[in-house]
């Protein structure tokens, strides 16, 4: 599951339908991403959404040090319980547990391969 060098990420859509019920979401699952190594490498609140995401006005990737890290911070008991109060703020929601390009699949790209 983790190549070398590669990252694990979280990438989310979503729309907002409680902003307060939201935001206590983000009060609490960011400083616990930090505390599992994960932190929100980019978000946007006017996402471009397709293909079943027209209506996002939400999407977020966090990034973790690698897949096994990604996944086990999904899975913990930790965020099972956070992740209810994400699902009840929000509806049409994505989310999907990926793993970036590993150390030689970047120097491939980088040297034209």
């Amino acid at each position: 599951m983790d190549k070398k060098g590669a990252k694990g990420y979280w990438i989310s859509t979503a729309k907002i339908i409680n902003q307060d019920l939201f935001d206590e979401y983000v009060n609490k699952v960011v400083p616990w991403l930090k505390k599992v190594g994960g932190q929100v490498f980019a978000k946007d609140t006017e996402p471009q959404g397709k293909e079943r995401t027209e209506d996002a006005n939400l999407a977020v990737i966090c990034e973790f040090p690698s897949m096994r890290v990604a996944v086990e911070a999904y899975e913990s008991a930790e965020y099972k319980e956070l992740s209810k109060l994400r699902k009840e703020a929000t509806e049409n929601s994505t989310f999907t547990v990926m793993e970036g390009l590993d150390e030689a699949a970047k120097l491939r790209r980088a040297m034209g391969l």
